[in-house]
């Protein structure tokens, strides 16, 4: 897992401490909006259907296409929680960041560019979701959105662009971790051309086991990123938050 970080506190051309508190205000704001767009646009794909008729016939036929729509229900809570999973993610990170360079900026607008991309599967899952490929599809996004979130964190630890207090334990466990979602997801790949539905199982199973393995090999206590009796006070640039 050290391998990982690669040689630790190895400095880039980052952006001067000036330069770095504009930079990290702008790309947390430009950030948020794209998580939040995103987050928004999963509700397009639920629709309210237009009924006509007695208020009995009304009444059942509405029970009717609300059991038709729990497919887009499922999609829509599932692409929520990874969504807002992955803000999370880059939250906590970024209130670890000091110094960034542009290796940074790009490394978060691919991520960006996956996060905005997974209304798309969610809408065709919702609609096609019994189909190898629509499972596939989604999975792949996912995966794609997965591995771009653990480059930029492993760049910039790699790239020395972390806070110097933060643990080495920390780094490792928070790149572990970062593997967990886009493996479960990508497991599901090979098992969706043999059946759908299965492939959709294998993410939960997946998941949970490496969420689980993770959880038993670093414990619980690796979540704090600073030694004991020290917090974050009030280092780095303003824009770090």
């Amino acid at each position: 897992m050290a391998s990982m970080l690669g040689r630790p506190h190895r400095r880039t051309h980052a952006f001067d401490e000036e330069e770095s508190g504009r930079a990290l205000d702008r790309l947390v704001a430009f950030s948020d909006g794209v998580f939040a767009i995103a987050m928004t646009l999963l509700v397009l794909n639920l629709t309210v259907p237009t009924l006509t008729g007695s208020t009995d016939h009304v009444n059942e036929e509405l029970w009717r296409r609300l059991g038709d729509q729990w497919p887009e229900l499922f999609g829509y809570a599932l692409s929520f929680a990874v969504i807002g999973r992955y803000w999370l993610v880059h939250h906590r990170l970024f209130r670890l960041v000091r110094r960034v360079d542009s290796s940074v900026l790009v490394w978060n607008l691919l991520l960006l560019g996956f996060i905005a991309l997974i209304p798309w599967p969610t809408e065709m899952l919702g609609r096609y979701g019994d189909t190898t490929a629509a499972v596939v599809a989604y999975s792949a996004v996912l995966c794609a959105t997965g591995f771009s979130s653990f480059g930029l964190s492993r760049h910039i630890y790699h790239a020395g662009l972390i806070d110097p207090r933060v643990t080495e334990g920390y780094k490792r466990n928070s790149l572990a971790r970062a593997f967990v979602i886009p493996i479960g997801f990508a497991i599901g790949i090979p098992v969706a051309f043999v059946d759908p539905i299965a492939g959709m199982y294998a993410w939960w199973i997946s998941i949970f086991t490496f969420s689980f393995i993770m959880r038993r090999h670093f414990g619980p206590d690796v979540n704090e990123p600073y030694p004991p009796g020290e917090s974050r006070g009030s280092q780095g640039p303003a824009g770090a938050t």
